[in-house]
């Protein structure tokens, strides 16, 4: 039970931080993801769904890191209760959105790895289902997991990659507006 703790924790955190960064690297992909999802749902379950899709940009870069620091939260075992009950949060609302959008065939590519790995929404739904599992193992163990540094050293490195990981999509979404003027003259 010890090696699949950690291997958990190692393999959850590892793709977190794998599909964060790439996410990060694509702010203006991911937004427009997640206007597609937010039209559907504005359609589907509620009109107000429709009221995010102008933060579509801060929705994509806040989601993106926090992906990153929350893998990178659990590789380090830094503040593991609260990192292991986002991750939970996270897995159950990612799960339902798509299972539904793989039963009702809404969104065909969730997005989940940006355009390097394009999953179809049954996919998609099987790797959150078996990061369901893994998460609940993470979540039952939490109490188990000792942090590799101290408080503050943690909070350096979960605190700082995320200040650099917020400035990397900045720089990210400026440089796409850059492309689209330069392809416009």
């Amino acid at each position: 039970m010890k090696v699949l703790k950690e291997l958990s924790r190692y393999f959850v955190g590892g793709l977190f931080i794998f599909s964060g960064l790439i996410k990060v690297n694509d702010p203006v992909g991911t937004a427009i993801k997640l206007e597609e999802y937010f039209e559907v749902f504005s359609y589907d379950f509620a009109p107000f769904f429709e009221y995010f899709i102008p933060g579509s940009l801060f929705l994509s870069v806040f989601l993106s890191v926090l992906e990153v620091a929350l893998g990178l939260a659990l590789l380090l075992g830094f503040k593991i209760k609260e990192t292991s009950w986002a991750l939970l949060v996270m897995i159950i609302f990612f799960t339902f959105l798509t299972f539904y959008s793989a039963y009702f065939n809404k969104v065909t590519d969730c997005g989940c790895f940006g355009d390097a790995i394009k999953l179809t929404p049954w996919e998609s739904f099987t790797k959150d289902v078996i990061l369901c599992f893994f998460i609940g193992l993470i979540f039952i163990n939490r109490d188990s997991y000792t942090a590799l540094f101290d408080s503050k050293i943690g909070s350096i490195v979960v605190y700082g990659a995320t200040g650099l990981l917020v400035i990397t999509a900045i720089v990210a979404i400026e440089i796409y507006h850059l492309l689209i003027f330069a392809l416009m003259l």
